[in-house]
């Protein structure tokens, strides 16, 4: 299975690779995605939300979906979180970026107890400007569109 520190070229315009879902995941998958986002040619202060939501959301599979507590071990190492990610072009010369994060753990409704936690969806919300969460019994789909951006123009 790759991980997110594998050597291999990243994609042109496309992203996907897997995590084992333990708490390394969301350090690995902030790092990768910031590095196909610079590829991409994408802003820096983009760059920098869209690498906070992707760590809310893989540290959301790990730990909600499938259970593992902060600090936990692995609890099975077939569990894995797929990141996908896409560049996709706009009307009036604009792009953006689509992440999917996808776990098949279990959904579990929120705590509502109080805490200083459970900001995740709130900072992938600010974040992101259309945050969408499915779950069923296969699991979770976490789809995370950025704001569009300029395309960029080849420099003379």
């Amino acid at each position: 299975m790759p991980t997110a520190s594998d050597p291999d070229q990243l994609p042109a315009m496309g992203l996907r690779f897997e995590l084992t879902a333990e708490w390394t995941a969301p350090s690995l998958a902030r790092n990768r995605v910031r590095q196909w986002l610079v590829a991409q040619d994408w802003s820096a202060a983009a760059v920098d939300d869209l690498v906070l939501s992707i760590s809310e959301a893989v540290s959301n599979s790990v730990e909600h979906g499938y259970g593992i507590a902060v600090d936990g071990p692995v609890q099975d190492l077939n569990s894995v979180v797929v990141v996908e990610g896409s560049v996709v072009d706009e009307p009036g010369g604009y792009r953006r970026v689509v992440l999917t994060v996808v776990d098949h753990g279990h959904w579990r409704e929120p705590d509502t107890g109080p805490t200083n936690r459970r900001q995740g969806l709130r900072i992938m919300r600010a974040c992101t400007e259309e945050l969408t969460v499915t779950h069923s019994a296969d699991g979770t789909k976490v789809v995370l569109r950025s704001w569009p951006i300029p395309v960029s123009r080849p420099s003379r």
